[in-house]
């Protein structure tokens, strides 16, 4: 092999510098890439931390409503339907006494994803609407565990209202009727 020329060498020296430059930039922009996908992760990390010292602050007052609803949550034996029959009587006939025509839809146990078992009724209740404000201030009471997940109220023949009622009760399952 012969000897390069100066003019070859030049043009060496000039690839080489060329790849150099080149294979740096794309090191540069990788490191840099990473280096932004860190400080995200740190950023989002931090967040979390910040997240979970507020949760552990506040750890004493949700031990005091587990202990609350340890206590108080009505218990449902859920191979049986007797607690079930019992809250679709109770909202049936409560909307009867506050003076609604009440018309059933839908009822039965929904899957829960929850440490807790959800009975729902969905129904139809025509009347006044003095009435159904007083029906539904009699079914959300804090310890019946009653709750109005979805309403839909619109004008009947005046003074009449009609309501799309879905009415849910949590309970906590237990099986074989022991708490």
């Amino acid at each position: 092999m012969r000897a390069l020329t100066a003019k070859e060498k030049k043009l060496l020296i000039g690839l080489l510098s060329a790849l150099f430059v080149l294979i740096n930039v794309v090191g540069l922009q990788a490191f840099l890439n990473r280096r932004n996908a860190l400080q995200a992760g740190i950023v989002r990390l931090q967040g979390e931390l910040t997240e979970g010292r507020a949760v552990l602050e506040e750890k004493s007052i949700w031990q005091e409503r587990a202990t609350w609803l340890d206590a108080n949550q009505p218990g449902d034996d859920t191979t049986t339907t007797d607690d079930d029959a019992k809250f679709y009587e109770f909202v049936e006939t409560s909307a009867k006494n506050a003076g609604l025509t009440y018309t059933r839809r839908d009822a039965g146990q929904r899957p829960s994803d929850g440490p807790y078992a959800e009975v729902v009724d969905s129904s139809q209740v025509k009347g006044k609407m003095d009435a159904l404000v007083k029906w539904l201030n009699e079914l959300q009471q804090p310890d019946a565990f009653r709750a109005i997940k979805q309403i839909s109220v619109k004008s009947g023949e005046p003074p009449e209202v009609i309501a799309e009622v879905e009415v849910a009760r949590w309970y906590r399952p237990v099986q074989g009727g022991a708490p």
